[in-house]
């Protein structure tokens, strides 16, 4: 006998209705971002704050999304270097060490 991944979520139990909701650009990217961190998507996270349920932070998430920050950043000045030819601003190295500071901080909480 052939056994089954996924379960068959019964009728009642399926999420069927939507719900649309007005957002301005700032709300929209807050909610992303603490969807982000706790490995959910927009919607269950809305759906769960809506109903009082937990979502909890996974703070290892957060510190590897910062540190993926730091890396984009010097991996796009490393590419603009090379096709410039030309040695970084100093306020592009500001620009990530900063991004560098705040990861390191978020670690040491």
């Amino acid at each position: 006998m052939k056994r089954k991944l996924f379960k068959k979520v019964p009728d009642a139990e399926r999420r069927t209705i939507p719900l649309k909701i007005m957002l301005n650009a700032a709300e929209d990217e807050a909610i992303k971002r603490a969807a982000e961190i706790r490995i959910l998507d927009k919607s269950e996270y809305v759906r769960r704050a809506a109903l009082g349920r937990r979502a909890d932070v996974r703070y290892e998430t957060e510190i590897v999304l910062a540190l993926t920050k730091v890396t984009q950043s010097i991996r796009a000045l490393h590419v603009d270097l090379m096709e410039k030819g030309i040695a970084p601003s100093a306020e592009a190295m500001r620009v990530i060490v900063k991004d560098a500071r705040d990861a390191i901080r978020r670690i040491e909480k």
